[in-house]
């Protein structure tokens, strides 16, 4: 494989440990506190020959086509008592979208776990959010065309982040998208690329309408995803989640529910989410839907409104305003165990 390390800007060097020697310490222990840390460089060398540094210390030449195209493709994987979870199943979506996109094939498995070790470690944590990125690299002139047969191809570029955080269970309020849609028959839906200006608008409206969280809806006007997060609809006591068709992401998670067969896919009409709902989770009507989750790799979000409206009866039928946490947490959890 080919990369190219960016440019470093603020004192960070190859193979500085500063980062780690500077962590705050805490109020009480004096102990270094978790920071996010971050590396770029040539994956096939050893990491002391790449950059590491806090994100803010490092940087992108300005022509890769990752800054100024969003051209490149990211992985955001759990880390969970320094292990990164389903770890696998992420390298093979990033393997699989960078083929879809015509990218060359980003880091291996044996090249990656070193840094994640490096990574962990200089963080001074344990558990949090480590993204994997990768660019179609620097391009030689402006425009967006590709390399043409014969001429150099592009030098690729990895860098990685980790971020220290919890996986997050709290209820969220949600708006669904009149202004953004998501496009089932672009091959980029396919893909977790860096191109998110669609997830952002989606949630400025939401905010703007007094909501947390954005519902986008597919091209024919079915339900689809969340902002950032697969969908998922208890109906009968059976979850139901959109099929790729309707433009959703083929989260890692989302794969691991259908493959245990703890859900089922379905279009889904948004009116299940603003009709009035009654029973539980185990309600046996085949139209009322009893809970709603929004669902990725670091955590699983209960839908507590819809547009305004209290969806579901979760939590107030069992007397536990917790109970829909908790129902998200064991489904999320049951997600991560791995064969």
């Amino acid at each position: 494989m080919r990369g190219s390390p960016a440019r470093s800007g603020g004192s960070a060097q190859p193979g500085d440990s500063g980062a780690r020697a500077r962590s705050p310490q805490g109020p009480e222990t004096g102990q270094p506190q978790p920071q996010p840390i971050a590396w770029i460089g040539d994956p096939s060398q050893p990491a002391e020959r790449g950059l590491w540094g806090r994100p803010d210390q490092l940087s992108l030449p300005l022509d890769d086509r990752g800054l100024t195209l969003a051209d490149g493709l990211f992985e955001t994987v759990l880390v969970e008592q320094g292990q990164a979870r389903l770890l696998d199943a992420h390298l093979e979506r990033w393997r699989r979208s960078a083929a879809i996109l015509g990218m060359e094939q980003p880091p291996s498995k044996q090249l990656i776990k070193p840094l994640i070790a490096a990574a962990l470690e200089r963080a001074q944590a344990a558990c949090g959010a480590l993204r994997l990125n990768w660019s179609r690299g620097s391009a030689p002139g402006r425009g967006i065309d590709l390399p043409a047969a014969g001429e150099p191809p592009l030098l690729h570029r990895f860098w990685l982040q980790f971020t220290p955080l919890q996986p997050c269970f709290s209820p969220v309020s949600t708006w669904i998208s009149q202004l953004e849609r998501r496009q089932g028959t672009s091959q980029l839906s396919q893909c977790k690329t860096f191109a998110y200006g669609q997830a952002i608008q989606a949630r400025r409206e939401a905010r703007s309408a007094g909501a947390k969280e954005a519902l986008l809806l597919g091209t024919g006007g079915e339900l689809c995803c969340g902002a950032t997060a697969n969908l998922l609809v208890c109906t009968g006591g059976t979850w139901l989640t959109p099929p790729l068709a309707s433009g959703c992401l083929p989260g890692v998670m989302r794969g691991r529910a259908l493959e245990l067969g703890l859900a089922q896919e379905a279009t889904l009409d948004p009116e299940l989410l603003l009709q009035p709902v009654h029973g539980s989770n185990n309600d046996s009507s085949k139209d009322s839907v009893s809970a709603a989750l929004l669902l990725n790799s670091l955590g699983c979000r209960p839908i507590r409104a819809v547009n305004g409206q209290a969806l579901g009866s979760a939590g107030q039928a069992h007397g536990d305003p917790g109970w829909a946490s908790a129902l998200a947490e064991s489904l999320w959890r049951s997600l991560l165990l791995e064969a």
